[in-house]
């Protein structure tokens, strides 16, 4: 999104601040906690509203690994990676867990379970299994089981994370916000970022009527990077989930559910409302985009989806879309994006920023203090492992 030159003010506030942060969801505002907690002074620049883009419109799963199973994951990306990956996201939810969300009226401890509808991805969740028992994670495979999904007769197996959860998204957003109170400046687009090296020492991030002065800056705008960045629009592409809300008389889901590799994804609220989305696979092309409008073939094919493994007739009760970040290999990407390295990016998380985002934006902020070597994550994370930047 551009700027007018309406709202770019020839004399703008000034902020002097150890580092700035841009973008308000999840990973911002985690970015920011991690900073304040260093000692460092701070300001989120957000153009809207704290978590108003993906943050606050996804599903609510606190998941361990990626939608993708773990034989799956151990195979593209590696045995180590794939292990570290799991283990991080497993630290994720202790980090949110310390900062307060289990006491949240939404938490719920739901464990996840990926559900094959399909021999052959019931083949490799067995495998998984086996994996990930072999490699110390606490994991249960199902056969059967008495809720709603299982009842309909097309569940072959399932693999269940025993000590996953889930919460209402835009609630961990505002959790997350309250700890930060006046360092967060709400509707403040950002149209430039000048690195410290340009600048005497100091990042210059310029809004319509700010101008931040700040020794670091980092960008976690996740699928707006590219205007911003444009040296990341060709690594971080947008696309589109849409999901919709329904309610279905007797209908009971005893775990938040991810199907078809994870294309599909279903659970129940504490309230008994049923969350359901996915089937962007099916669009791929119409979903890569910026829009967050919901649009009517995907709607049609999640309430077939939730017809189907729901077995029952369904009333729905609400309809949205966001917009994710996607990277090249499926895994966030840190890393400083300017050669002096004063302006860093986090963000890319492919539709896992509630597992990832938390446990990422530490790896980021130690990296970017420290040193790249001061986390593992950011190491495995960086932005350098695709030649991403030198290709851009």
């Amino acid at each position: 999104m551009t700027v007018p030159y309406w709202q770019r003010s020839s004399k703008p506030q000034t902020i002097d601040v150890d580092a700035a942060v841009v973008g308000g969801g999840v990973c911002g505002l985690s970015t920011a906690l991690h900073l304040v907690r260093r000692g460092l002074s701070v300001v989120v620049l957000e153009r809207y509203a704290p978590g108003a883009g993906a943050s606050s419109r996804n599903a609510g799963f606190l998941m361990r690994g990626l939608a993708e199973n773990y034989r799956a994951a151990r195979d593209t990306l590696g045995e180590a990676t794939a292990q570290h990956v799991w283990r991080w996201s497993e630290e994720n939810l202790r980090g949110l867990q310390s900062e307060g969300v289990a006491e949240l009226s939404t938490y719920k401890h739901s464990p996840s379970c990926l559900l094959a509808l399909e021999q052959d991805e019931a083949d490799q969740l067995v495998e998984s299994a086996s994996l990930l028992q072999a490699d110390g994670f606490g994991v249960l495979l199902a056969e059967s089981g008495s809720d709603s999904a299982w009842a309909s007769g097309l569940p072959i197996v399932g693999l269940v994370n025993p000590g996953d959860a889930t919460v209402n998204p835009a609630e961990l957003v505002a959790l997350l916000a309250s700890k930060l109170g006046n360092a967060i400046l709400a509707g403040q687009e950002v149209h430039s970022i000048v690195p410290a090296s340009q600048h005497d020492g100091y990042c210059l991030v310029q809004t319509g009527g700010t101008t931040v002065r700040a020794k670091r800056v980092l960008v976690c705008t996740n699928a707006h990077v590219g205007s911003l960045l444009e040296k990341l629009a060709p690594i971080v592409q947008p696309n589109r989930g849409q999901m919709l809300a329904l309610s279905a008389e007797g209908a009971r889901l005893d775990y938040a559910y991810y199907a078809n590799r994870g294309h599909e994804y279903i659970r129940q609220t504490p309230g008994g409302t049923i969350v359901v989305g996915g089937c962007r696979n099916r669009f791929t092309q119409n979903e890569q985009t910026l829009d967050d409008q919901s649009t009517q073939p995907v709607q049609e094919a999640i309430e077939g989806f939730a017809r189907m493994l729901l077995d029952r007739p369904i009333r729905v009760v609400a309809r949205w879309a966001g917009t994710m970040g996607f990277s090249p290999d499926g895994m966030p990407l840190v890393g400083p994006v300017s050669e002096d390295g004063s302006v860093w990016f986090c963000g890319g998380f492919t539709g896992h920023g509630m597992s990832l985002a938390y446990r990422t934006a530490a790896g980021a902020v130690a990296a970017m203090l420290e040193g790249s070597d001061a986390d593992p994550l950011a190491a495995t994370f960086a932005l350098g492992r695709l030649g991403a930047l030198e290709r851009a």
